[in-house]
């Protein structure tokens, strides 16, 4: 492998450490993070001081990679020194976790990067990646689950069918509940009140819209599990409700849309990380 084509190489394998560390299943293990990370999210902190940190490192990191590429070695050098930096200011921020972090690798890295010989660079910067990887490894998810997703435990929603307020969980578990009433009682023949169960599930369902829209503020994603296809699909499924002799293939093909384009895509989006949190919050 010679010149360009080989600093090409070690580049791409550098920056591939950038990427989702690929963990291995006895690797992942999501447990709380630490109580002394709170500080640097907020409400205890203005700004998420801790992920603006892994931000400047993955920069200074890149960074080295993007200008040895372009043979700017006086800025390659400029962002391993502050990649050395940053790392030892982070690998101080929380106690519980120093031991993921090697300070010999980070300024062996920085060393590397100064003789400006791509292949000492890769060495080097593999050590040093491979701290990184262990601890995103370990915390990543757990991270990403208690400080950047919102806690469904304070949500309140009202239930246009009761016009009772109802904590989150409890809403859904009553909008599940009017769904099964469309399925059970279609599958029995009891079409007067599978329409009933949908008139129900319709309301409760369509309501999750002033919910969704507390997170999704923007017009193209507030609506995304409760937009027009799934509204067409209960109007088809009230259709055939509503007509002498249902066309049962084609309620089954309607439910299926609401189903898994609006409830199972939903779940797959939001429920893992509303469930680690729950379990957390029950250990406690």
């Amino acid at each position: 492998m010679k010149g360009s084509l080989k600093v090409l190489f070690i580049i791409f394998a550098a920056l591939s450490i950038l990427l989702p560390f690929q963990a291995k299943a006895k690797d992942v293990v999501i447990r709380k993070p630490p109580e002394t990370l709170d500080k640097f999210y907020p409400p205890l902190s203005k700004k998420p001081e801790f992920i603006i940190q892994m931000h400047k490192m993955s920069t200074h990191f890149g960074g080295v990679f993007v200008d040895m590429g372009e043979k700017d070695w006086e800025n390659a050098e400029k962002h391993g020194d502050q990649l050395a930096e940053e790392y030892k200011k982070t690998s101080e921020m929380v106690p519980e976790w120093k031991d993921y972090f090697n300070l010999e690798a980070a300024a062996s890295f920085a060393k590397a990067v100064k003789t400006r010989d791509p292949k000492q660079i890769g060495k080097a910067s593999n050590e040093l990646g491979k701290t990184c990887g262990s601890c995103h490894a370990a915390n990543q998810i757990a991270v990403w689950t208690r400080y950047h997703w919102p806690s469904l435990k304070s949500m309140k929603i009202i239930d246009p069918v009761s016009e009772k307020e109802l904590e989150y969980g409890k809403y859904m578990r009553g909008l599940s509940g009017a769904f099964k009433g469309v399925t059970v009682n279609f599958g029995e023949n009891q079409y007067d009140r599978a329409g009933k169960a949908l008139n129900a599930f319709k309301k409760k369902y369509l309501e999750l819209r002033s919910t969704c829209s507390k997170c999704h503020t923007d017009d193209n994603v507030k609506q995304f599990f409760v937009g027009d296809d799934i509204i067409a699909a209960m109007s088809n499924m009230k259709k055939e409700l509503a007509s002498a002799k249902p066309n049962i293939g084609n309620f089954w093909k309607n439910v299926g849309i609401v189903g898994k384009q609006g409830c199972k895509m939903c779940h797959l989006t939001h429920r893992a990380y509303s469930k680690i949190q729950k379990i957390w919050e029950e250990a406690k």
